[in-house]
């Protein structure tokens, strides 16, 4: 894929990315719905790093931010 094709999917996926972590900070942490909404962000940010290598893309930006690994699921 085009480096410009992934930036314009990733940037798409930005605000979707900010409300789900905004999300996370108001749930109880560790419920199904918790956990789900955590693996949505955490498979936006692995296609970062399959599509411009750098699962920390969001990250960097400061618009959002990662929860902590409190209640994820093992895996």
């Amino acid at each position: 894929m085009k480096r410009e094709v992934a930036d314009g999917l990733l940037e798409s996926l930005r605000p979707t990315r900010h409300l789900l972590t905004r999300t996370l900070a108001a749930i109880p942490v560790g419920g199904p719905e918790y956990r789900q909404i955590d693996r949505v962000v955490q498979e936006i940010d692995g296609l970062a790093e399959i599509l411009i290598g750098n699962e920390t893309h969001y990250h960097q930006e400061g618009h959002s931010f990662r929860m902590c690994d409190a209640g994820r699921r093992s895996e």
